[in-house]
């Protein structure tokens, strides 16, 4: 068993040895881990970046859009934007803290997402907006 520091020093460069040295008990690989396979897109956004990148989906989704101010609406949106701009993948939305209270962080991890339609949602997330 290797410790904490050198564990996590080895699992955030990726190295093979710390994945395979930690046992059966381990996350499987598309658990949550914090590490990202390749094609996968994670944004961690707060909440100026959440309430541009919602205005960006509501314009771009139309006005019957719900606002999305939940993760499962922000996923739903996603989804939608993502289809609509010609890709696949599926969107998923964590918030954390899971309460109602800031600070929060809204992590937004797309999987298997076309690296242009990644761009495109990372750009409304700054205010730029999306383009069909």
């Amino acid at each position: 068993m290797w410790p904490p520091f050198e564990r996590t020093r080895r699992r955030l460069l990726g190295e093979p040895a710390a994945l395979a040295s930690e046992g059966p008990d381990t996350e499987a690989p598309e658990a949550d881990n914090g590490l990202v396979p390749a094609g996968d897109v994670v944004l961690t956004i707060g909440r100026v970046d959440l309430e541009r990148l919602g205005a960006a989906l509501q314009a771009f989704l139309g006005p019957n859009t719900a606002r999305p101010d939940t993760p499962a609406r922000l996923e739903a949106a996603l989804a939608t934007a993502v289809e609509r701009l010609g890709g696949v993948g599926r969107p998923r939305v964590t918030r954390r803290p899971p309460g109602l209270y800031t600070p929060e962080a809204w992590q937004v991890r797309l999987t298997e997402m076309d690296p242009a339609i990644g761009e495109a949602i990372r750009g409304a997330a700054r205010g730029l907006g999306f383009s069909a």
